[in-house]
């Protein structure tokens, strides 16, 4: 029978293989894409030297591998234990940040570590964080989550008929469930919008295929769209956060805000917006199938960052529409092998976890590829580890190292069970095996093979 030998050992780069092959794709594309589109900005900032921005994406990249290596090691328990208190600290680098963090187009994202040059968003923790909290308060209530609402009543007259049971549904469902994801949603979207709708889509999912009930999704939706229209009059009204300029590019997204003819039968000057649009659509036309090539875009010394907030655009320029498939369905198999992963789990902790995490960052890959083809309003939303960028690149790469460690511990756990079969086959086996010698014994008086004890261990 099998010794203690026959124990699989933990892999030193486990999880999912194909996950890992995408992750690779992404980082080459990513060092291809920065090369080539920062050769104008190159020579405009730092006299033509263009290995600047490549050596250091490379470092990027490659401490994002190691980064990932390192989250894949680590147990998804030791999430589970210490996840508020992982919310609780990006809550609080959030408010920070209102307070000293560094202001970059009108809005405050990102704080500076203290005596370094590094730079990171809030949000991008923020994110991570509070996924962690969802998939930990909804792991604790599956038992009753698809029979309870997790929303009190909306009418007076219902408070008033059974005060205790809203208020206990208040106290031990909403505020612990739902009350993370409005503070969140809250603390982002005055800086950032987009990244709050991420967040708020995401959760929604997540709630969704965590079995909460389809009518308390609904009530839920109409409460935020409620608390969004509330926000946006009050941020109007205190000419707070960026409301002026989410109206504005909606308008120039819908055709609202072209340019009127002035006077003297000229145009009035387009708005950032506007040209950022333009010239994407340009160099997405003149992509066309196959691209221009690598190195021969003639669009990057027009296009307003086609290193991050028009990577996508970019890549079509220059790797054409099947280069713009390929990506796609890279950020596609993410998600799928995420969805993979999901169904593999036995418990609802790292399953809600993976589908969380996958979410936000294949959720931000489409609004950064829809913007890019003007298909939504100008967001800023950067393509994931492609885009150039230090902090973004790095959280990312931990959400999906936190992925590949689910990965990695269902892996193994499979190939135990997987031994356990085997185990108790070859068990099932040699007992058959005794079981009919001792038969012949008896019916024939055959004194059959004499096994020592030795031997049947061994065996």
């Amino acid at each position: 029978m099998p010794g203690k030998t026959d124990i699989p050992k933990r892999e030193f780069i486990g999880g999912d293989r194909s996950l890992w092959m995408v992750i690779l794709i992404l980082c080459i594309t990513s060092i291809l894409v920065v090369y080539s589109s920062t050769a104008s900005m190159a020579y405009r900032k730092l006299d033509g030297d263009t290995s600047y921005f490549l050596a250091r994406q490379i470092k990027f990249v490659l401490f994002g591998l190691v980064v990932i290596f390192a989250f894949h090691h680590i147990d998804y328990k030791i999430y589970f234990r210490h996840a508020k208190q992982i919310f609780h600290v990006a809550v609080a680098l959030m408010v920070l940040t209102f307070f000293t963090g560094e202001t970059y187009n009108d809005a405050a994202r990102w704080l500076r570590i203290p005596y370094t040059a590094f730079t990171f968003q809030p949000s991008d923790v923020l994110k991570i964080a509070l996924t962690l909290r969802l998939a930990m308060q909804l792991a604790s209530c599956q038992k009753f989550i698809d029979r309870i609402p997790i929303l009190p009543s909306f009418s007076y007259a219902a408070w008033k008929k059974n005060p205790e049971r809203n208020a206990y549904i208040l106290h031990h469902t909403t505020l612990p469930l739902i009350g993370p994801i409005v503070v969140s949603c809250m603390l982002v979207v005055i800086s950032n919008l987009s990244t709050a709708i991420i967040m708020g889509l995401a959760c929604i999912i997540v709630l969704i295929l965590g079995r909460v009930r389809w009518r308390e999704i609904g009530r839920l939706i109409v409460l935020a769209l409620v608390l969004f229209v509330l926000l946006v009059g009050v941020l109007k009204l205190l000419g707070v956060g960026r409301v002026d300029t989410w109206i504005s590019r909606v308008e120039t997204f819908v055709g609202v805000g072209e340019p009127q003819e002035t006077a003297g039968g000229k145009k009035q000057e387009i708005s950032d917006s506007e040209f950022q649009a333009h010239q994407a659509k340009i160099a997405v036309a003149s992509g066309w199938l196959m691209g221009k090539g690598p190195g021969r875009s003639t669009q990057r010394s027009n296009l307003p960052h086609p290193y991050s907030d028009y990577a996508y655009a970019f890549i079509i320029e220059e790797y054409g529409f099947f280069g713009a498939v390929f990506i796609l369905g890279c950020y596609l198999w993410i998600f799928y092998r995420a969805m993979v992963i999901f169904r593999k789990c036995k418990t609802a902790f790292p399953s809600i976890m993976v589908l969380g995490l996958s979410l936000m960052i294949t959720l931000q890959a489409l609004l950064h590829m829809c913007v890019s083809v003007d298909a939504t309003p100008v967001t800023g939303q950067t393509l994931p580890i492609i885009s150039l960028g230090g902090s973004s690149l790095i959280f990312t790469c931990v959400s999906l190292g936190m992925i590949l460690g689910v990965s990695r511990q269902i892996n193994y756990v499979e190939k135990m069970e997987k031994l356990e079969e085997q185990r108790r086959v070859i068990t099932e086996e040699w007992q058959q095996v005794l079981e009919d010698e001792r038969r012949i014994r008896e019916n024939t008086g055959y004194p059959g093979v004499v096994w020592h004890e030795k031997d049947q261990n061994h065996r």
